[in-house]
C-alpha cells in the first residue's frame, strides 16, 4: 500500500512532491556552500595539481589518506564497530588479513641473508613508528644538539687587536663608574 502523493516508478522509489522539494533544497543549499569546504591538498598522478576533492578533517580526501589513522593509531589494525552491518565479517576479514601479512612478513624474514638481516634490523630501529612530521622533528632536535656540542666545544677564536683595545677601554669606563658611584654612596 503506497501513500498518498507517491508513486512507483521505473527505476526507483519517487516520494511525495514534498519530499522532493525538501531533497532538492537540501541539495541546492549544500552545492551553493561545497566551494566554501575545505579541499585535498595532494597532487593528483594525472597533472600533479591539488586533488581539490572535499578533503576529511586531516586535510586529504579519503583517496589520498583521509582515512589513514594518524599518530598512536598509524600502525595499530582500526576494528569494525561491533554493532556496524556485517561486523562479523568484517571482523573475520581483517583477522585473516592480520595473518597472512603477518605470514609473508615471516617467510620473507626468513629468505634473507644475515647481511640483509642485518640491514632490515637496523632500519626498524631508526625507523620508528609515528607520524613523518615528528620524525622530522626528532631530526632537527638532533641536529641542533650535535651543532649546539660542537659549538660549545670548540675554543672562541682570539679576538682581534681592536676587540681587545675596546674591551680595555670598556674595562676602565666600568671601573671608573664604580668607583664615582662608591664615592656617592649608591653603595652605601
Amino acid at each position: 500500500m503506497r501513500g498518498a502523493g507517491s508513486h512507483k516508478v521505473p527505476g526507483g522509489w519517487r516520494g511525495s512532491a514534498a519530499q522532493i522539494a525538501i531533497g532538492r533544497a537540501a541539495i541546492i543549499k549544500w552545492n551553493r556552500t561545497r566551494h566554501l569546504q575545505p579541499k585535498c591538498g595532494a597532487a593528483r598522478k594525472s597533472d600533479y595539481e591539488p586533488c581539490q576533492n572535499l578533503a576529511m578533517a586531516n586535510g586529504r580526501c579519503h583517496k589520498h589518506g583521509g582515512k589513514t589513522p594518524k599518530g598512536d593509531g598509524w600502525h595499530k589494525p582500526s576494528w569494525p564497530h561491533r554493532d556496524a552491518p556485517g561486523a562479523n565479517v568484517k571482523l573475520n576479514r581483517k583477522l585473516n588479513d592480520l595473518q597472512r601479512t603477518a605470514a609473508k612478513r615471516e617467510k620473507r624474514l626468513k629468505r634473507m641473508t644475515p647481511e640483509e638481516r642485518a640491514a632490515h634490523e637496523q632500519w626498524q630501529r631508526d625507523h620508528k613508528p609515528g607520524s613523518a612530521v615528528e620524525r622530522e622533528r626528532q631530526r632537527e632536535y638532533r641536529r641542533q644538539g650535535r651543532a649546539t656540542r660542537l659549538l660549545l666545544s670548540t675554543e672562541p677564536p682570539p679576538a682581534s687587536p681592536e676587540a681587545q683595545a675596546l674591551q680595555a677601554e670598556i674595562d676602565e669606563l666600568k671601573a671608573e663608574l664604580f668607583e664615582l658611584e662608591f664615592r656617592r654612596g649608591v653603595f652605601a
